[in-house]
């Protein structure tokens, strides 16, 4: 059991470091598994991920974007929030910080994190302690 435990947590380091370094997209690719935005089907990833992207690049702080994603087949509708909570200038570019909060069936999530813009506009999660 102790060994299976030390496997998850060497796992789950390595891809908290490669998160450091991935687009918006390949972090929601990767890290979704057990959350509410990782019910959504295949096909409404990539919505939402332009729902981000839209919301790093266009609303101002303190704004907020409404997150609705109807229910589908046995899944939950699933509704929430994007909240950018505020805006930093780094050597390499614009950073925000946003704060998700999602319902569905009941069940809350909420989870914030800075997000900084490529040259090329994309965004990458960046970790920061503020």
């Amino acid at each position: 059991m102790r060994l299976i435990r030390s496997r998850h947590a060497r796992a789950a380091a390595v891809l908290a470091l490669a998160a450091a370094t991935l687009p918006v997209h390949a972090y929601f690719d990767y890290f979704l598994s057990g959350t509410i935005v990782g019910t959504l089907r295949k096909d409404e990833v990539p919505q939402y991920v332009r729902l981000y992207k839209d919301a790093l690049a266009n609303t101002p702080d303190g704004g907020t974007v409404p997150v609705r994603f109807p229910a589908l087949d046995r899944r939950p509708a699933i509704d929430g929030t994007l909240t950018l909570e505020r805006s930093r200038n780094d050597p390499g570019g614009k950073c925000r910080r946003v704060r998700s909060d999602l319902t569905q069936a009941g069940r809350k999530e909420r989870w914030a994190g800075w997000f900084c813009e490529t040259p090329d506009g994309d965004w990458k999660r960046q970790n920061s302690k503020n």
